[in-house]
C-alpha cells in the first residue's frame, strides 16, 4: 500500500522526542471485541444467513482477518463515525437540520457540542479520555478533510502520514469480500500510522462496521456507502505519571461494493470493488498539536470548521472589558480576512453611548428639527476586512443612568467601510431631547499562525447605527 509521508513525520520517527511526556487524563475502560454473535447480527441484517456467517466457521474467519494484519504498539482512547458521510444519509440530515439554542456558550464549549453531535463514539479502546481532556477536540478538528490538507499545504511541521485512495477490484465470495474489506481497512490503518496499532484497536474499529445497514436498504447490489472511522490514538502511555510519548489520530474511509452479493449458486464469485484510503497525524510535541488546532480554528471559526455543515446563528460577544488574548476570545469575535501568516478578528468590548445632539426646546411654541450626517463603522488605524462567508450578529445592551439602550447590527462585508446616513432629529414645542449614538471599544486581535501565539496589534472604535433619544442627559452635570 502506498504511504506518502511529511519530513516533519521522518524527523520525528528517526529521532522521536518526548520532552516531559505529554500530560493526559485517561481512564482504564472496557474495549469493544469482535464478537462473533453480534457479527453474526449484522450480517444476518443484510441478509447474509449462510454457514459462513455463524458459530466456528465466523470465528475463524476472524481469526483469519486478526492474523492477515500486522499489529503495532498505538492504541485508542476513542473510536468515531463522521454521521455527516455517506450512508448516515439521514443522520446527515439530522444533523445539518440541528440550530443550535442562542443560549449556547460561545468559544471551546460551542465547538465541543458541534463534535459530539457530528462525531459519535462507536467504540471504545484501552483508555477514554477524562471529563477534562482535550486531545480528543483537536484532533478531531485537525483530521477534517479540509483541515488536513490546509495543514499539508501551509505547516512544514504538520507530522503527517498517508495512503491515498485506493481502489482493489476482484472476484471474491460475499463473505471473502466483506473479510478482505476489513483486512484492507486494518491494513490501510496500520500503514498509515506506521508505528502500527495493537490488536485490541484494530477490533474496536471494525467492531460493528456493518451496522446501520439492514437487507431492505440493499437490492440486488450490495453498496456499502462511503463508510469511515476516526480513531483517536496513544503511544507510550504511563497511568501512574498520567502521561504519554504521543497522541494523534487516524481516520479511514472506504466503501464496498459487490454485484449480486446473495446469489451463492449460480454465481458463487462477484465482482467486488473496494474503495479504501487513510491519513494519520501523529504528536509527539504537544506545542505543535495546539498550534495546529489553532491554525485552523482561526481560519474558519468554531461553526465551518466543521465543513460548514451546521445552520449557525453567529453572534459576536461584546465583553464588558478586553479580554485576554486567547483561543476562547478569538471564535467569539468577527472573523476578518486572513492571510496565510496571520489569522484576524475584531474583538467588541465595553459598549458605551456618546451625545451627537441635543435640542432645549422648552421655551418655543414651535418644534424644532435637527438634521445631521451621522458615520457609522469602524474607527481603527488599518481598515477591517470582513469576510465574506459570514453574517455575524453584534446583540447587546448598554445601561447608563438607569436607562438601557439595546443594539442589534448586522455584520457583513458592507462594515469594510464606514457609512454615512443622514439623521433627522425632531423635537416638540416645549421640550428637550438628547441624541446618543452606541458605540463599542473594539481591538484587532492576531494568531500568528507560525508560533501559535495571541497579541492585539491594534485598537479603536466601532460607531453603530443605533440610535437612542432620551428628554434628560445620561451622564452630562450641569445641563
Amino acid at each position: 500500500m502506498n504511504v506518502i509521508m511529511s519530513e516533519a513525520r521522518k524527523k520525528r520517527q528517526a529521532n522521536p522526542f518526548y520532552i516531559d511526556g505529554i500530560p493526559i487524563d485517561l481512564v482504564p475502560c472496557e474495549p469493544t471485541r469482535i464478537v462473533p454473535s453480534e457479527l453474526t447480527k449484522q450480517l444476518n441484517a443484510i441478509g447474509l444467513n449462510c454457514s459462513e456467517t455463524r458459530g466456528a466457521k465466523l470465528a475463524k474467519n476472524i481469526e483469519e482477518v486478526a492474523e492477515a494484519v500486522g499489529v503495532g504498539t498505538l492504541t485508542t482512547f476513542g473510536v468515531y463515525q463522521d454521521k455527516l458521510c455517506g450512508r448516515f444519509g439521514k443522520a446527515s440530515e439530522n444533523v445539518r437540520d440541528i440550530r443550535l439554542p442562542d443560549s449556547s456558550v460561545r468559544g471551546t464549549a460551542l465547538l465541543n457540542e458541534l463534535l459530539d453531535i457530528r462525531y459519535e463514539q462507536t467504540a471504545k479502546g484501552k483508555w477514554q479520555e477524562g471529563s477534562t481532556g482535550t486531545y480528543s477536540t483537536m484532533l478531531r478538528v485537525i483530521q477534517n478533510k479540509d483541515n488536513y490538507k490546509y495543514l499539508k499545504e501551509k505547516m512544514p511541521d504538520f507530522p503527517y502520514c498517508e495512503c491515498p485512495e485506493d481502489t482493489i477490484s476482484g472476484e471474491y465470495a460475499t463473505v471473502d469480500a466483506i473479510k478482505n474489506m476489513f483486512k484492507q481497512a486494518a491494513a490501510a490503518c496500520t500503514a498509515a500510522t506506521v508505528e502500527g496499532i495493537d490488536r485490541v484497536t484494530l477490533e474496536a474499529i471494525f467492531s460493528n462496521a456493518l451496522e446501520g445497514l439492514n437487507e431492505s436498504d440493499i437490492e440486488s447490489d450490495y453498496d456499502s456507502g462511503d463508510s469511515n472511522r476516526v480513531i483517536m490514538l496513544v503511544s507510550g502511555y504511563d497511568p501512574k505519571t498520567r502521561k504519554c510519548e504521543g497522541v494523534g489520530v487516524v481516520t479511514c474511509d472506504w466503501r464496498l461494493k459487490i454485484k449480486n452479493y446473495k446469489e451463492k449458486k449460480s454465481e458463487p464469485k462477484h465482482k467486488t470493488e473496494l474503495k479504501i484510503s487513510a491519513r494519520s497525524a501523529l504528536y509527539t510535541d504537544p506545542d505543535a498539536l495546539c498550534r495546529h488546532y489553532k491554525a485552523v480554528r482561526a481560519r474558519t471559526r468554531a461553526a465551518s470548521v466543521l465543513d460548514n455543515s451546521f445552520e449557525i446563528i453567529d453572534k459576536v460577544t461584546v465583553f464588558d472589558s478586553l479580554p485576554p488574548a486567547n483561543t476562547d476570545t478569538f471564535s467569539q469575535s468577527l472573523l476578518c480576512v486572513s492571510d496565510e501568516n496571520y489569522a484576524e478578528a475584531m474583538v467588541f468590548y465595553s459598549s458605551d453611548v456618546q451625545k451627537i445632539g441635543h435640542i432645549d426646546n422648552t421655551g418655543s411654541n414651535a418644534a424644532a428639527k435637527y438634521v445631521k450626517s451621522m458615520t457609522s463603522g469602524f474607527m481603527t488605524s488599518r481598515t477591517v476586512n470582513i469576510s465574506t462567508e459570514f453574517n455575524f450578529e453584534l446583540n447587546a445592551e448598554v445601561v447608563k443612568a438607569g436607562i438601557k439602550v439595546g443594539f442589534n447590527v448586522s455584520l457583513t462585508d458592507q462594515w469594510t467601510k464606514t457609512q454615512t446616513e443622514t439623521i433627522e432629529f425632531n423635537v416638540p414645542a416645549g421640550s428637550s431631547a438628547f441624541l446618543y449614538q452606541v458605540i463599542i471599544q473594539c481591538a484587532r486581535l492576531r494568531l500568528d499562525t507560525a508560533t501559535g501565539n495571541y497579541s492585539y496589534v491594534d485598537h479603536g472604535k466601532f460607531l453603530t447605527n443605533s440610535y437612542k433619544t432620551t428628554d434628560k442627559p445620561l451622564y452630562e452635570k450641569g445641563i
